[in-house]
């Protein structure tokens, strides 16, 4: 075995008890700065993806949602905090054979299809580098091993595809080669960042299928960076919400969707269009802005906006919740009995479902 793949099969073959944790982020934060300016664009940011899970990262422009992949694939360095990958961190700062052995098992799907692919190479030149840099087949093997991911993309007959330049083929078909060069590498993890944003809404179920059936069929997990919350429910096992570089709600999928907990998800859910409405989005309850990353307050970033606001808000960024027996959490002061317990929550405009969670914790706590 040589060194490179000595090496590569540490990140691998790491033992883990129970179900296997795939990725573990623990206290992420990243903060740019410029000139005087820090602009804190992850806080805090504590997840885990286990062995063949989707796990859809929603959130509008700005809550820090790619920032997070691009910290998990290290084309960022964190400010703070640890990625650790099939139970082995990699050193801050950490170069050369260390990071290439590392991205092998994270590859990335990219949201724009034109301009990820280089337009001077072939596509089988494309799907040949991964397989070069990080010895997955020997070299006679390759033009075979090319062929193969482009027809388990959908790209079939291969010999049709292999020889085009990216300029010769849809945005779909582009797409496809992005997530062949991504299998490529035979990786642990796929950071899916907004990859059926940029395509016709007539190909993005194919696209989101041909994940799946890969998920299913390698025992792949994803991060499934998404705007946009129906495409999150039909790939995700479960969602995750940021808002303005802070984790807001997680849970499984159809929770997160059909009873939010957040006024932040709720504002994001009616803002969806719908089919029965004639696709016009719910009225928006919401005032303010979005708060300048250079100048979060001091307590919940969407309290500014947020209508059920009260001075807790105003005071410390609010613990996560759990919420129910499934494991929705909420980072919201209106799940925590200490702050409620005797202030009656105004439920217009609410869900009936989450008021009655909110009303029930309520109940539950001791009188103060």
């Amino acid at each position: 075995m040589t060194a490179l793949k000595a090496a590569a099969a540490t990140w691998r073959a790491a033992p883990l008890a129970g179900d296997e944790v795939v990725l573990d982020i623990q206290h992420l934060s990243k903060v740019f700065v410029s000139g005087r300016r820090s602009v804190h664009a992850v806080t805090d940011f504590n997840l885990t993806v286990r062995k063949g899970e989707v796990v859809g990262l929603v959130g509008e422009s700005g809550s820090g949602k790619s920032t997070v992949a691009r910290l998990v694939a290290r084309l960022y360095q964190p400010t703070g905090g640890r990625i650790i990958l099939n139970g082995r961190e990699l050193r801050r700062g950490a170069g050369g054979r260390a990071l290439r052995e590392y991205r092998r098992f994270v590859q990335m799907i990219f949201q724009d299809p034109f301009s990820s692919l280089n337009p001077l190479h072939t596509i089988e030149y494309v799907l040949t580098r991964p397989l070069a840099i990080h010895n997955i087949v020997p070299a006679r093997e390759r033009q075979n091993k090319v062929r193969e991911l482009l027809e388990r993309c959908g790209l079939a007959p291969a010999d049709t595809y292999a020889n085009k330049y990216p300029s010769e083929l849809s945005g779909g078909q582009r797409q496809r080669v992005g997530i062949a060069r991504a299998l490529a590498a035979s990786p642990s993890l796929i950071l899916a960042d907004e990859p059926t944003s940029m395509l016709d809404v007539s190909i993005r179920l194919d696209i989101m299928n041909l994940l799946l059936d890969l998920r299913d069929q390698e025992g792949l997990s994803y991060l499934f960076i998404t705007h946009d919350l129906a495409g999150a429910r039909y790939v995700s096992d479960r969602i995750v919400v940021m808002y303005a570089g802070n984790l807001v709600e997680v849970g499984p999928s159809a929770d997160v969707i059909t009873s939010p907990l957040h006024p932040y998800t709720s504002l994001l859910k009616s803002a969806a269009p719908k089919p029965e409405t004639g696709l016009a989005p719910e009225r928006v309850e919401a005032r303010g802005e979005v708060p300048d990353l250079a100048a979060l307050p001091l307590g919940c970033p969407f309290e500014p906006r947020c209508p059920f606001a009260r001075a807790a808000c105003r005071e410390r960024l609010p613990e996560l919740i759990n919420v129910g027996p499934r494991g929705q959490q909420a980072r919201c002061v209106l799940y925590d009995p200490k702050v409620m317990n005797g202030h009656p929550l105004d439920t217009r405009g609410i869900d009936a479902s989450v008021a009655a969670g909110i009303i029930a914790l309520n109940d539950a706590a001791p009188s103060a």
